[in-house]
């Protein structure tokens, strides 16, 4: 199934919402999804929260039988992230009206709805070619949290308001020295690579620390 663009149909009360929708959406989402993005909250009567940033999650979803369903993400990511964040919770939605509780989160029914969603996005230069190339190879095999991906998180980091602050861990170079937060007490030295994390150690305490290979650090110079 491939779901259009946008509905076909709408009562004028309807239409009038959908406009009102479109215009709060166009703060955080790329303009060309827009319409696509708020197409999908009517259809399923979506309710999404915008929320201050949180260090766990980018997003996430709470179904509310008889009473709409709820979508938060968080408010501060870029608009290809939001945009990649709110279809990947719109995804959990839909598997969850196919199957209800007899899914997994994250299994394979979920990442069946993520690549339908998903695909009416893909190739209309709705994301930067960088980004688009790591998210379709994303989407061959999509994780529980695209933040795992290196490449993709990487492509993505481009477009983050902080990218002038932040760096990526994995692009720092061995040895290099960097906090976890701009008032972070906490000095690390880069240290070896294992698989996805990187072992770190304080520079003030001796201690060993694993740090996630895209993690976002301040550098130090």
């Amino acid at each position: 199934m491939k779901l259009p663009l946008s509905a076909s149909t709408y009562t004028p009360e309807q239409l009038v919402h959908k406009q009102h929708l479109m215009k709060q959406l166009t703060r955080f989402l790329p303009i060309a999804a827009v319409e696509y993005c708020s197409d999908r909250m009517m259809q399923f009567n979506l309710h999404l929260h915008i929320e201050v940033e949180r260090k766990d999650r980018l997003g996430d979803y709470s179904p509310h039988l008889g009473k709409g369903n709820r979508i938060s993400i968080n408010h501060n990511l870029n608009p290809f992230d939001f945009l990649i964040t709110f279809l990947h919770e719109l995804a959990h939605h839909t598997a969850f009206k196919k199957f209800g509780n007899h899914h997994q989160p994250h299994g394979p029914e979920w990442k069946e709805e993520f690549k339908i969603h998903m695909r009416p996005v893909i190739g209309r230069g709705i994301f930067p070619p960088e980004v688009e190339h790591a998210l379709i190879r994303h989407m061959q095999r999509p994780s529980y949290t695209h933040t795992g991906d290196v490449v993709l998180v990487k492509a993505l980091l481009r477009y983050d308001r902080k990218a002038t602050e932040l760096k990526m861990l994995d692009d720092l170079p061995h040895g290099a020295l960097f906090k976890m937060s701009a008032k972070g007490r906490v000095i690390l030295k880069k240290g070896d690579k294992r698989r996805t994390y990187i072992h770190c150690t304080g520079t003030d305490n001796g201690k060993a620390y694993l740090v996630h290979a895209v993690a976002r650090v301040f550098p130090i110079e």
